[in-house]
């Protein structure tokens, strides 16, 4: 369903016409009754003759309600500008006529109204007037039809042109992140409080949980209507009314954004691809100007900084950083407009291109480069400048909040894999060029902890990763197994080492490693302790550690030093025991081993913990 919306100078018949048209008065209030003029949004909708069904927001034309106007071309489809064929083109025309253009409106139509107020000689200077005016604009090509609604002339026309404008325009896109930013608050008596605005990005259905900003309330949707006729589900583009029980309308006000199934992500900052106006073009403000900011239905003020001002001179498009008054909730791709707040008018406008920009401003050229090759919304641009900022990211967060599905960005995501411009493991997606540097990184690490102790064989993962703290826990296993993939490196036990290094031994180690092995071997009914042991060699703790890796030595709790030949027959005895009579008690090990309880307990815990035995009550018994 396609949303069209009026534009154009007050007291050019924008509401009559919606009148004529619809059967429907959008003018609601009571003031705007008594002053004959539009003062706040109007709402109606048109049957076309194929029985197709169009919105059409009616908005005030009055130069000090412009930002009233703003709200009302939220997620509108298409446009209609209304001029009267007496006065023609005039002040507010031309501003609405900007803000459209701003937005990125491309399709609609041009109506003259009051056609049998004027004589033709008139008429045709309106006409060519409006055609120089549009001459170069994207509506250069659009119907120009005369009406009167007092004689009935040119209605039926316009309803042809509508609908043969439909198949022309882009419907919504269904990205599954449904938003609608609200523009009229009001209660029923019996039902409480109703939110109306344009659904965009998503489908809502009647009993779903929907969530607001700015306040956080959880909300049930328990009525749903288009065009006010209840429905169980509507559709990206659709004017909708929603009844929201538990909520006060106090609680509600024009700008906030109703939602589903996105999270939250707000900042003070954007980034933003701007389009500045005649005569700001040529004369731009100063930066650090405070304009107003309006997206959707929201108006707030903030600040504006041009970041590539040394290509400003005479250029109409620049990238601007634009720091908020407050937190807001925005999406990649949205559309905005600026305007000076004294003397009102038009600054601009354009796209946002990051949502969530850093507190800093982008100083290198390179920051700067990065943001304008987002100009062009290009999806795969967009992934990649959004890690080279963020390093990684997990995957249901990227681009979480821009006007893609999670589906297109994880088809572009496996698409740029495959070109190996990104890395991904598990939930995480990782800047290439960052994933590089880590994997560097971690090597150089690991040749640093062999200088420290260049007849360690491997070393502890966990001790390495305290180095990598920075780092989610699975990325940094990450980095690891991709090591281990490319054979540069090695796990076992809790242990990494470098699959090429090998130990260097010089002749007087030698003779510490012969000399420690002759005395744990000497007396294997009674284990040496490691405090022992150390006490008697110098310099022999590295050896030590270096034999226990090699497997040579097993070192059990509490410090005690077996061969690992001695340890070996010493476990295939008891599991050969343990085999043949299903348990073990420790008075047994002692008369199997001839081993006092001080190195028997130690010996069974090793194997518990090899998941050889596994105590029952005073006894082992086998595990497997």
């Amino acid at each position: 369903m396609f949303v069209f919306g009026t534009a154009g100078h007050i007291d050019h018949g924008k509401t009559a016409l919606i009148y004529a048209l619809t059967g429907i008065d959008p003018d609601r209030l009571p003031e705007e009754k008594k002053r004959g003029m539009t003062i706040d949004l109007g709402f109606a909708w048109l049957t076309l003759p194929s029985g197709e069904k169009v919105g059409i927001v009616d908005v005030p034309g009055h130069e000090n309600l412009v930002k009233n106007m703003i709200a009302g071309t939220t997620g509108i489809d298409a446009v209609i500008l209304v001029i009267d064929a007496k006065e023609g083109w005039m002040p507010q025309t031309e501003e609405h006529f900007q803000i459209i253009e701003l937005l990125g409106l491309q399709s609609g139509i041009i109506v003259i109204t009051k056609i049998d107020l004027v004589n033709r000689p008139r008429l045709a200077e309106v006409e060519e007037e409006i055609k120089k005016r549009i001459k170069k604009t994207i509506f250069s090509q659009v119907p120009i039809i005369k009406t009167s609604t007092i004689n009935n002339i040119g209605l039926a026309e316009i309803k042809q042109s509508i609908q043969e404008l439909l198949p022309q325009i882009k419907p919504k896109k269904d990205i599954q992140k449904p938003r609608v930013y609200i523009d009229r608050v009001f209660t029923i008596k019996g039902s409480g409080t109703i939110a109306t605005g344009t659904l965009i990005g998503g489908v809502l259905q009647k009993g779903m949980e929907l969530n607001i900003f700015p306040g956080g309330q959880k909300v049930r949707l328990r009525n749903l209507q288009a065009y006010k006729e209840e429905v169980e589900i509507a559709y990206p583009g659709s004017r909708v009314a929603l009844n929201l029980p538990g909520i006060e309308k106090s609680e509600l006000q024009r700008g906030n954004i109703i939602f589903a199934n996105t999270p939250v992500k707000t900042s003070k900052n954007i980034d933003v691809y701007l389009k500045l106006l005649p005569p700001f073009s040529k004369s731009p403000l100063p930066s650090g100007s405070i304009v107003s900011f309006f997206t959707g239905t929201k108006e707030t003020f903030a600040r504006l900084f041009f970041l590539n001002t040394p290509l400003l001179q005479g250029e109409e498009v620049v990238l601007t950083r634009l720091k908020l008054q407050e937190d807001l909730f925005t999406f990649l791709g949205d559309r905005f407009i600026l305007r000076i707040p004294s003397p009102p008018q038009n600054l601009g406008g354009g796209i946002i291109l990051d949502p969530l920009a850093y507190k800093y401003l982008p100083k290198k050229k390179e920051e700067i480069n990065l943001l304008s090759r987002r100009i062009n919304l290009d999806l795969k641009e967009l992934i990649l400048t959004e890690l080279y900022k963020l390093k990684y990211c997990k995957k249901n967060d990227l681009l979480s909040s821009s006007n893609f599905s999670e589906e297109e960005i994880m088809i572009m995501v496996n698409i740029l894999k495959k070109e190996k411009k990104l890395f991904s493991y598990l939930s995480w997606i990782v800047e290439v060029d960052f994933w590089q540097n880590q994997k560097i990184k971690f090597l150089q690490k690991l040749k640093e902890e062999y200088q420290l102790a260049p007849l360690s064989n491997s070393f502890s993962i966990n001790k390495l990763q305290k180095i990598f703290s920075y780092l989610p826990i699975e990325i940094f296993k990450g980095i690891i197994d991709n090591l281990k993939e490319e054979n540069k490196v090695g796990i076992k036990g809790g242990m990494v080492y470098l699959t090429t290094y090998k130990p260097k031994i010089s002749p007087i180690q030698k003779e510490y490693i012969e000399k420690i092995l002759e005395i744990i071997k000497a007396n294997p009914a009674q284990p040496l302790e490691e405090k022992n042991l150390l006490a008697e060699i110098e310099e022999k703790k590295e050896i030590l550690e270096f034999l226990i890796q090699q497997g040579e030595i097993v070192r059990l709790s509490e410090g005690i030093l077996l061969e690992n030949k001695t340890y070996d027959m010493m476990k295939h005895k008891l599991i050969e025991f343990l085999k043949q009579n299903g348990s073990l008690s420790i008075a047994q090990v002692r008369d199997l081993l001839g081993l006092s309880r001080k190195y028997i307990i130690p010996l069974l815990t090793k194997m518990d913990e090899e998941n050889i035995t596994r105590r029952k009550e005073n006894v082992r018994i086998l595990k497997r």
